[in-house]
């Protein structure tokens, strides 16, 4: 795991939650500025998937297959959440894209931890 584009995507992921929360008490919905704001996010997670595919060592019982498995989850979150709350009409369908954020620095933090402690990389 590559610390500065994890320390990235914390960021991200926190910058976008906090901004998509101040759109949802202005009573905002969905829009092209917010797609954009998760692609970003996407984007970030997405590189740490490809850069772990390239570091994690193929050994079993390594807890790669957990490492992974949080990958892709929180690269799906995001996504699943803009989805829903572009389907939601209310002002509580960008507060649904904002705690995916929320959730996709939670993933991240066990990611990192899974990195450190399950998973061992010289």
């Amino acid at each position: 795991m590559i610390e500065w584009l994890y320390l990235a995507a914390q960021a991200a992921a926190l910058a976008m939650s906090a901004w998509f929360f101040v759109e949802t008490a202005r009573s905002q919905r969905v829009g092209r500025r917010h797609v954009v704001g998760v692609a970003v996010l996407e984007a970030f997670v997405l590189a740490q998937l490809v850069a772990g595919i390239a570091i994690v060592p193929g050994e079993d019982g390594s807890g790669a297959g957990l490492f992974f498995s949080y990958l892709v989850t929180s690269l799906l979150v995001p996504v699943a959440a803009l989805f829903w709350g572009s389907i939601d009409r209310s002002r509580w369908g960008i507060g649904t894209v904002a705690a995916s954020g929320v959730v996709v620095a939670a993933l991240l933090l066990r990611i990192h931890q899974i990195w450190e402690f399950q998973i061992h990389v010289g």
